[in-house]
C-alpha cells in the first residue's frame, strides 16, 4: 500500500515539475486521513484548453489531484488546465480543514459510446475513436488504484461531455439512454446509489454539431428524471474562437461553477 501511494505521489511530482505548474497540490496521501473523493470525467472541455501561464500561484495543501487522461498516445495536451483548478479553489476556500482527492479521467473526443458500461468496439467506431477502449472499465480501475487502503467517501461525479455525440446524430439520438445507463451503472458499481452528478450543459455551434439540440434535450430531461442530478449552465462561459472549447478564463469559471454546486451539496 505504501509503495502504491509513493508511486502516485512521485508521478504527480514529476508531472508538475515537467510542465512547471503554478498550482501545487498535496502529495502527502496517508491511510491515517479521511478523504472526500471527487470524480471528474468527460471529454475535451473536462480535459481543458486553459493556458497555465495565466494562472496565479496557488497551494492546495488539503487537495490531491490525479489526472489519468494524460496517458501515452492520447491527444490531451499536458500544458493545459481544466476545471479542476476552479473546483480546488472552491473546496479549499470552503473546507480548508478537510482532505479531498480529485480523480480526473477525460479524453478529448470521447463519446458516451466510449464510456458505455456495455462497451462495444463496433459501436465506438461510430464516433471515430475505438482506440480509446472501454473507458468506463478504465475509470473504475483508476478509482480503485487511487483509493486502495484509504479511508474515503466518493462525494460526487463532475461531468463535462456531449459535444462528440452532438456531432454525430447517430450517437446523439441515444444520448439520454446512454447517459442514464452510465449514471445508474456507476452508482451501482461504486455502491453509492445517491451519488450526486454535477454536469455541464453543452453549447457548441449548431452548424458543426447537428445533434446539439437532441443532446441538450436529453441532458435537461435526465435532470428531471433521475435524483441527485445538478445541471450547470455554460451558455455565458467564455470560449476560444472555435466557439466550442472554453478559454482560460472560461475554464476557471466552469470549475468555479462546478465547485460552487459541490460546496452547496456538501454543506447540505
Amino acid at each position: 500500500m505504501k509503495k502504491m501511494l509513493l508511486f502516485f505521489g512521485l508521478s504527480l511530482v514529476i508531472f508538475s515539475c515537467t510542465v512547471k505548474l503554478p498550482i501545487k497540490y498535496s502529495y502527502n496521501i496517508s491511510d491515517k486521513k479521511e478523504y472526500k473523493i471527487v470524480l471528474m470525467g468527460g471529454q475535451s472541455n473536462m480535459v481543458g484548453k486553459g493556458k497555465i501561464e495565466v494562472l496565479n500561484k496557488m497551494n492546495f495543501k488539503n487537495i490531491s489531484y490525479f489526472d489519468f487522461g494524460l496517458e501515452p498516445n492520447f491527444i490531451n495536451p499536458i500544458d493545459n488546465f481544466g476545471p479542476e483548478v476552479g473546483v480546488a479553489e472552491e473546496l479549499n476556500n470552503n473546507f480548508p480543514n478537510e482532505n479531498f482527492i480529485l480523480i480526473k479521467y477525460a479524453i478529448g473526443g470521447s463519446s458516451l459510446l466510449d464510456w458505455s458500461p456495455n462497451y462495444s468496439k463496433e459501436k465506438a467506431e461510430i464516433t471515430g475513436y475505438p482506440e480509446f477502449g472501454n473507458m468506463y472499465e478504465k475509470l473504475l480501475n483508476k478509482i480503485d488504484s487511487v483509493t486502495a487502503g484509504l479511508n474515503y467517501e466518493i462525494v460526487a461525479l463532475l461531468w463535462m461531455q456531449g459535444e462528440r455525440d452532438a456531432r454525430i446524430p447517430e450517437a446523439g439520438k441515444d444520448y439520454y439512454n446512454n447517459f442514464k445507463l452510465l449514471i445508474s451503472s456507476l452508482r451501482n458499481d461504486l455502491n453509492s446509489p445517491n451519488l450526486p452528478i454535477i454536469y455541464g450543459k453543452i453549447s457548441p455551434p449548431k452548424d458543426k454539431y447537428p445533434a446539439v439540440d437532441t443532446v441538450v434535450s436529453a441532458q435537461l430531461k435526465i435532470n428531471q428524471d433521475l435524483h441527485n442530478m445538478y445541471i450547470i449552465s455554460t451558455d455565458d462561459i467564455e470560449k476560444w474562437d472555435d466557439n466550442t472549447h472554453y478559454s482560460s478564463n472560461g475554464q476557471l469559471e466552469l470549475g468555479r461553477e462546478f465547485g460552487s454546486k459541490l460546496v452547496e451539496i456538501l454543506e447540505n
